[in-house]
């Protein structure tokens, strides 16, 4: 290789056809967005911090994030898009009213008792009704599973309600008739 010969740029001060910085497309549309939706934007933010109302990994939460991502980030929101934006945020308060609702709290507690109390007895049923072990083991697994979400959830969906009736009223049968077998010799 030889000798490179560099060569001096001169100054740019006498060149009259300078390039003025415009703000791009997406910096317009996220001061739009910061103007349109800035509260809509820390609600969401709000939303997104509160590890109570959704844990992490949770679909939703995702969604919650996707949209946040979008306002803040510049995408044009769609009239879909403010739409679920809103029902978000009315989601949440609602269930923000309701956590500082102390009837609603007491009923809440009531009802997880009174649920709590009745999958016992179901489990107590469980063990007279001397099933195979098997058996009484899958079943035992299916009412930690509903007592757990139960306690977590402070819930129970109409499935796993049918579910639990369907099994106090089959243990009780056989109980009964494990009953009857037993004073009948």
């Amino acid at each position: 290789m030889g000798n490179l010969n560099h060569q001096m740029i001169p100054e740019i001060s006498n060149v009259k056809n300078v390039t003025v910085v415009r703000p791009t497309n997406v910096a317009k549309q996220i001061e739009e967005n910061k103007a349109k939706y800035g509260k809509r934007i820390k609600q969401l933010k709000v939303i997104i911090n509160d590890l109570n109302y959704l844990s992490t990994g949770n679909k939703y939460r995702e969604f919650i994030i996707d949209m946040s991502s979008a306002l803040v980030h510049g995408r044009k929101i769609t009239p879909k898009m403010e739409l679920a934006i809103t029902k978000i945020v009315k989601r949440y308060s609602t269930r923000l009213r309701l956590e500082n609702d102390v009837d609603y709290q007491r009923k809440k507690s009531n009802f997880i008792e009174e649920s709590l109390a009745k999958i016992g007895m179901v489990k107590r049923l469980l063990k007279r009704a001397k099933y195979t072990r098997g058996y009484t083991d899958r079943s035992m697994y299916f009412l930690n599973s509903v007592e757990d979400y139960l306690k977590k959830d402070g819930k129970l969906s109409v499935k796993q309600r049918k579910a639990l009736n369907s099994m106090y009223k089959r243990f009780e049968k056989r109980v009964n008739t494990i009953l009857k077998k037993g004073s009948g010799k």
